[in-house]
């Protein structure tokens, strides 16, 4: 079946009749860089105030929850608490506790940036690399960072704007180490994502997906699409998965996130926004696509909601 466009107010008013919950990506959804999308303040005031319930999930894992609320504050939104943001720094920190119960106090690798240290601080363990000065300086074979620290206990790789030999090195060294028997998780799969001045950049699956090539082996996914990402959100949040859809700009991440997931029930699961990565020309190769990765709706911004209630 070929995705609804909403493109008037009867369009948003039956959206919003089917639907009582809404999954939010970020990046080229709510805001480009820093940049707020136009509208969105006001579509999502609009469903704070009617008393629909909402999240925001990102595979962005460079920022903590406690850096997004900021960042959300900055960019004017109101009422956004910790509980409802789930960047993937978060899933990861949460996956080496809950799903690989590795003993709190324990020391994790990171090929990332601190917003992979700070939750794995905040659930009680001790990250080494990332943002290590250290490993800024030149490689040398002798370098103390290449020797395995015997209580490492599983390695995290995800974005970072930090990636050079030094690292590459290390971080291999602990995917390697002991017949690659250390938990190797990677917070997502995203080869770009959409900067700002109309930039597209390398994003976190670009450097998950190389330590994969480079290490030839396989990672945990703790990001979308994954369905367990999924099922933790749905749980946190006490939504109804037959009521919730999510809203997202890429296809193969977003998209299949809300399809694979069955969230909405008969009424479809995913709304595809145009104004981030997925652009009008490429909905001309939407038919050649697994069915997972089309959308049960597409609006050019998620912001034009607020818009199109009031015309």
């Amino acid at each position: 079946m070929d995705p609804i466009r909403i493109d008037t107010k009867e369009h948003v008013d039956s959206l919003l009749d089917k639907y009582d919950n809404f999954l939010f990506d970020c990046d080229g959804v709510v805001w480009l860089d820093e940049t707020l999308i136009p509208g969105m303040l006001e579509t999502i005031k609009y469903l704070q105030d009617n008393g629909k319930g909402f999240a925001f999930i990102t595979n962005n894992s460079s920022k903590s929850r406690n850096e997004y609320i900021g960042k959300f504050k900055k960019l004017g939104f109101e009422g956004i608490t910790k509980d409802m943001i789930f960047p993937t720094c978060y899933a990861a920190a949460t996956t080496v506790k809950e799903e690989l119960k590795i003993p709190q106090g324990s020391k994790i690798w990171v090929l990332g940036d601190h917003g992979i240290e700070d939750e794995l601080r905040e659930q009680g363990y001790i990250p080494v690399g990332g943002s290590d000065k250290a490993l800024d300086t030149e490689f040398h074979l002798e370098h103390e960072l290449l020797k395995v620290d015997p209580e490492v206990k599983a390695v995290v790789v995800g974005s970072t704007k930090h990636f050079n030999y030094m690292r590459i090195a290390s971080t291999l060294q602990y995917l390697l180490h002991d017949n690659k028997s250390l938990p190797f998780i990677g917070t997502n799969i995203d080869r770009s994502y959409p900067g700002g001045n109309g930039l597209t950049l390398p994003a976190g699956g670009s450097v998950v997906n190389f330590m994969e090539y480079t290490a030839h082996r396989d990672f945990i996914n703790v990001g979308k699409p994954s369905t367990l990402f999924l099922d933790t959100v749905l749980k946190h949040m006490n939504f109804n998965k037959e009521k919730t859809v999510m809203i997202g700009d890429t296809l193969y991440t977003d998209i299949k996130f809300g399809n694979d997931g069955e969230l909405g029930g008969g009424n479809g699961g995913s709304i595809l926004v145009l104004s981030g990565g997925t652009k009008p020309h490429d909905l001309h190769k939407l038919h050649e696509l697994d069915t997972s990765m089309i959308p049960s709706f597409i609006i050019e911004s998620f912001g034009d909601v607020f818009k199109l209630l009031n015309l």
